[in-house]
């Protein structure tokens, strides 16, 4: 999960994650992206950097969510349809 939220001049997304782990089920924010750039290209790549250093395998993303504006889960040119060309078949969370 992920959102935008601003302070002034910055947009900060915090990037959350569910995942299993061998105790159990997981979940919490694994980093704080501080980005004024809210392209849907922008967001992705801050979000792959993201899954990349955190350790979790990117091969195990079963879906995203986030809020319904266009550029994060449109049906053309967004971060959901970026990602889902990575990982097909990606389920699309909406937060409300």
């Amino acid at each position: 999960m992920f959102d935008a939220s601003n302070k002034g001049n910055t947009k900060f997304f915090p990037v959350c994650v569910q995942y299993f782990s061998k105790i159990g089920v997981k979940k919490g924010i694994i980093d704080l992206i501080d980005d004024a750039d809210e392209s849907a290209t922008n967001i992705f790549e801050n979000l792959m950097t993201v899954i990349k250093k955190s350790g979790l395998p990117f091969n195990g993303l079963t879906s995203i969510g986030a809020d319904n504006t266009n550029v994060n889960m449109g049906n053309n040119h967004s971060v959901y349809t970026l990602f889902n060309n990575e990982i097909e078949n990606l389920f699309k969370g909406k937060l409300s």
